[in-house]
């Protein structure tokens, strides 16, 4: 890989937790060109199990893709998870409002990042995907692109997606497995992501401005299926 993987450290106020970002940069950065945003939940295992680093390079150099930063958000313990990332999570609120005030400032004043919303993707699997939804839903003008991965769907954050008057203006990449009927999460609950994923897709029907959504035949619950959609999810935003 000719780019490189950094780490940047940030102290939220908000969340009151010092993260250790990861943060891919492209070949040849150069602080007077500015450049597209990547911006991950479940930092750690989009770096470690989705190589999303080595895909977005592949994308750059061989498919002529933009030039573009990826940062990876870890979770200290998947307590931490559930708590900030869930629609009904006890500091979800927070989370959203630090992606906001306190990630992309920190960003921009160490990056030159392209200004434009529709430069800004954020990706996601399972609760970290119904975060990257959330964040589109609550700042339309700051974030119009996400990639869904398995999103976990429950009945507030449908409330949420009815009542946006936004929708118009997202780009959605939203893909689930259909061996996703019985999903054990880590509460120890079975989720049944198909029926949550198809209501989710009656919600967005015909009131996205660009979506691409499908059942992957025998994808499931894990990176295995994830993983390869990756280049696919890349090329639906920017090429």
């Amino acid at each position: 890989m000719d780019g490189t993987v950094e780490t940047l450290h940030l102290q939220s106020k908000l969340l009151d937790h010092e993260f250790d970002l990861h943060v891919y940069i492209p070949p040849n950065y150069h602080e007077n060109f500015s450049y597209n945003l990547i911006i991950t939940g479940d930092g750690q295992d989009f770096f470690k199990l989705g190589k999303v680093d080595q895909k977005v390079e592949h994308f750059i150099l061989e498919d002529s893709g933009p030039e573009t930063i990826v940062v990876g958000v870890p979770y200290p313990r998947v307590a931490m998870r559930r708590k900030w990332y869930a629609p009904d999570g006890e500091h979800t609120n927070d989370y959203l409002r630090f992606i906001k005030e306190e990630l992309l400032p920190m960003l921009e004043d160490h990056y030159n990042l392209n200004q434009n919303p529709d430069s800004r993707l954020l990706m996601g699997d399972s609760l970290s995907a119904s975060l990257a939804l959330m964040t589109c839903l609550t700042y339309p003008d700051t974030f119009q692109r996400a990639v869904l991965f398995s999103p976990y769907v429950d009945d507030q954050l449908k409330t949420m997606v009815a009542e946006s008057n936004s929708l118009h203006s997202l780009k959605i990449y939203h893909q689930f497995g259909s061996d996703e009927r019985e999903v054990k999460a880590t509460d120890g609950r079975v989720l049944d992501f198909i029926e949550m994923n198809e209501s989710l897709h009656e919600l967005f029907a015909n009131k996205l401005q660009s979506y691409d959504y499908k059942k992957i035949d025998q994808g499931n619950h894990t990176w295995f299926t994830w993983g390869p959609l990756l280049p696919e999810a890349l090329e639906f935003h920017w090429l």
